[in-house]
C-alpha cells in the first residue's frame, strides 16, 4: 500500500485511468444537462409569450426566475459539497433539475412556471460549481486546464441539443415537451451518476469524513490506483473549516472580491443574451423555431472555443485569456444589437458571441478552481457564481423593462455589452494581483 503523498503524486502525474475518464465523461454529461436547462426557458419564451399573451416585462420576470434559483443553489446548497461530499450533492442537484423541468412542462399559469424555474435553477446553481471542481479533482495537473475547458464546453453542447429539440417540438408537440425532454434526460443522468460516479478522492483525503479510509480505497481501486495504508492526521479545525469566512481572510479577500465583481458583470450580460436572443430574433420577424435554430448554431460554433482557450491556458495564462475573451464577447453582444435584422447578420453576430463566451467561461472557471483551497473550493465557486446570478437575474428583467419602454435591440444590447467590456478590463488590469498564489488542486 502507498501513503497518501504517493497517491497525490500518482493522481497528479500518471496517465488518466479508465475510471477517471468515466468520471470526466459523466461530469461532462451533467454539464450538458445544465446547458440544456439554462437554454430551454429562453427557447420557449416566444411561444409562451404568444400562447399566454403576456407582456415583455412579465416575460422578463419569468426568464429571471431561473437565475434567482441558481443564486440560491450556488449560495445556499453548494457549500454542502465541501462538507457532505461532491457525489451526493450532484445527485441532489439532478433531482432538483428533473423535478423543476417536469413541473415547468405541467405549468398552466405564469406563477407556476416561474416557481418551477426557481426549482430548476437551484439544481443548476449547485451543478455549475460542482462540475468544474470535479473536473479539476479527477485529472492530473497536465490535463487539468483542458479537462475544465471540456466540462464548460458541455454547456454549449447542451444548448445545441436544446435548440434542436426546441426547433422540432415547437412545430410538432408544443413548448411543454422541451421541458419534458429535460426531465427525461435528468432522470437518466441521475441513474448513471448513481452507478458510475465515485466520490472525489481529493475530498476524501482532505475532509476525512466517516469511513474515509475505506471509501478512499474503494474509489482508488475504481480509478486504477493502489490503496493507501492510512490517512494523514486530521487538519486543525481552523484549517478544515469550510465557511464563507475563509474566503475573506487578508490573503483570500482580494481574489474573492475581484472574482465576484468580474463574474457579476460578465454573467449579467451573458444571461441577458441567452434569455432574450430568441425573442429578439422572433421580434425581427422570424418564427420561434428559426430563433431556436440560430441559438443551436451559435452554441455549435462555440464548441471549439473551450478547447482552444483551454489548450493555451497553461502557456498564456488563464486570466489574460479570460479577459481577452470577455472583451471579444462584449464586441459580439454590441454587434448583435447593431447589425441589420436579417438572418445571416444575426446568425454571424450570435456565433461571435457564442465563441468568445465559451472561451471566457472555460478559462475563467479554471482560474477560480485553481485559486481557492480544496476545503473551500466549491464554497468559493458557489459564492462567486451565486452572487453573480443573484444580481444577474436583474439583467433579463431589466432588459424586459427597457424593451417595454421602447428601447430597441441596439440600445439594450449596447448597455449589456458595456458591462461585459468592463468586466474584461477589470480582470485584465488586476491580473497580477488577482491570483497571489495558485493552490494545487490536489494539495
Amino acid at each position: 500500500m502507498y501513503d497518501v503523498g504517493a497517491i497525490r503524486k500518482s493522481l497528479e502525474e500518471a496517465n488518466l485511468s479508465r475510471g477517471q475518464i468515466v468520471a470526466i465523461i459523466l461530469t461532462a454529461l451533467v454539464a450538458g444537462l445544465d446547458g440544456y436547462d439554462v437554454q430551454s426557458i429562453a427557447l420557449v419564451a416566444p411561444a409562451i409569450s404568444h400562447a399566454w399573451a403576456i407582456p415583455k416585462h412579465t416575460l422578463g420576470l419569468v426568464l429571471a426566475s431561473s437565475l434567482i434559483g441558481m443564486a440560491g443553489g450556488s449560495l445556499g446548497l453548494s457549500p454542502f459539497a465541501d462538507v457532505l461530499g461532491r457525489r451526493p450533492m450532484v445527485q441532489v442537484a439532478l433531482v432538483l433539475l428533473t423535478l423543476g423541468s417536469l413541473f415547468s412542462g405541467l405549468s398552466h399559469v405564469v406563477w407556476q412556471l416561474a416557481a418551477s424555474r426557481v426549482v430548476t435553477g437551484l439544481g443548476i446553481g449547485v451543478m455549475v460549481s460542482l462540475t468544474t471542481v470535479l473536473a479539476a479533482e479527477f485529472v492530473n495537473a497536465r490535463r487539468r486546464g483542458l479537462a475544465v475547458a471540456a466540462i464548460t464546453t458541455g454547456l454549449p453542447i447542451g444548448g445545441v441539443i436544446a435548440g434542436l429539440v426546441a426547433a422540432s417540438f415547437l412545430k410538432s408537440q408544443g413548448w411543454t415537451w422541451v421541458f419534458y425532454g429535460g426531465a427525461i434526460l435528468g432522470a437518466v443522468l441521475l441513474a448513471l451518476v448513481t452507478v458510475g460516479l465515485p466520490e472525489s478522492p481529493v475530498f476524501l483525503m482532505d475532509r476525512a469524513p466517516p469511513r474515509a479510509l475505506e471509501r478512499l480505497n474503494r474509489v482508488l481501486r475504481r480509478l486504477g490506483r493502489e490503496p493507501v495504508a492510512a490517512l494523514p492526521p486530521p487538519a486543525k479545525p481552523s484549517a478544515a473549516r469550510t465557511s464563507y469566512r475563509a474566503l475573506f481572510t487578508r490573503e483570500t479577500a482580494p481574489t474573492t472580491i475581484r472574482f465576484v465583481v468580474v463574474y457579476l458583470l460578465n454573467v449579467t450580460a451573458t444571461y441577458f443574451l441567452l434569455s432574450w436572443m430568441p425573442q429578439m430574433i422572433a421580434d425581427a420577424g422570424f418564427h420561434p423555431s428559426t430563433a431556436s435554430l440560430v441559438t443551436a448554431v451559435s452554441s455549435l460554433v462555440s464548441l471549439p472555443a473551450g478547447f482552444v482557450f483551454g489548450a493555451f491556458a497553461a502557456r498564456v495564462g488563464p486570466t489574460r485569456l479570460a479577459s481577452g475573451a470577455m472583451l471579444g464577447f462584449a464586441a459580439g453582444v454590441a454587434a448583435f444589437g447593431l447589425v441589420p435584422g436579417v438572418l445571416p447578420a444575426l446568425l454571424a453576430a450570435a456565433c461571435v458571441c457564442g465563441f468568445f463566451l465559451s472561451g471566457a467561461t472555460a478559462v475563467f472557471y479554471a482560474s477560480m478552481a485553481a485559486s481557492f483551497p480544496p476545503l473551500s473550493r466549491v464554497s468559493g465557486l458557489g459564492l462567486v457564481t451565486g452572487i453573480g446570478r443573484l444580481f444577474s437575474g436583474l439583467g433579463p428583467y431589466t432588459a424586459g423593462l427597457m424593451f417595454s419602454a421602447g428601447l430597441g435591440r441596439s440600445g439594450v444590447s449596447l448597455v449589456f455589452a458595456g458591462m461585459a467590456a468592463l468586466g474584461g478590463l477589470l480582470l485584465m488590469t488586476g491580473q497580477r494581483r488577482l491570483l497571489p498564489r495558485q493552490n494545487q488542486v490536489g494539495a
